[in-house]
């Protein structure tokens, strides 16, 4: 990443629909990309078009859902990204490579663009079941990635102690349900 822009400013500039970042972002990750793909013994074209694939949608992320990533960069994400496409490219040329369970976390999920899984499709049902004030913390918190500072000053709770609490019990309550199921 360019030395004088810090990550969470280059976070911002993208969720701005910076240009200018995006195309940072896309030179300086470029080459790393690319070796990590020939790993996979992908062919360089089909590396590149995976590559941008990935940037695209994580700049869509950050655009449309103004995602916000505390736990790790931007190259990480990107990455991610990347692993996630890279596998569904091998598995689509009947090179079957499955990722373990735990490789793929909660950001690359998001991107899944084929059917939804049945815990998908049960947290989406559950997730209908639950108040609309905690369906609004639960999405703040886990699908935009506000922090409860951020979700306070975005709501009408009166401090971080009332949104911890809450989104507790929302969580205790979706928990519950899927015990129930």
């Amino acid at each position: 990443m360019n030395t004088n822009i810090s990550e969470s400013q280059m976070q911002s500039r993208l969720r701005r629909s910076d240009k200018h970042a995006l195309e940072s972002v896309y030179i300086e990750n470029k080459t790393a990309f690319l070796n990590y793909a020939s790993g996979f013994k992908i062919d360089k074209g089909a590396a590149l078009d995976i590559y941008q694939d990935s940037i695209v949608a994580m700049y869509q992320n950050f655009v449309m859902n103004q995602l916000v990533l505390e736990k790790s960069s931007i190259k990480t994400y990107l990455f991610g990204i990347g692993k996630y496409k890279i596998y569904k490219y091998l598995n689509n040329e009947k090179r079957m490579i499955t990722p373990k369970a735990d490789a793929l976390d909660f950001e690359e999920i998001q991107l899944e663009e084929d059917l939804p899984t049945e815990t998908q499709i049960k947290l989406s049902q559950n997730l209908k079941l639950i108040s609309e004030s905690c369906q609004l913390i639960l999405k703040l918190f886990y699908y935009r990635g506000l922090t409860i500072d951020e979700i306070v000053e975005q709501t009408e709770y009166k401090d971080p102690n009332t949104v911890r609490s809450h989104k507790s019990r929302c969580l205790k309550r979706l928990k519950t349900l899927f015990k129930v199921q």
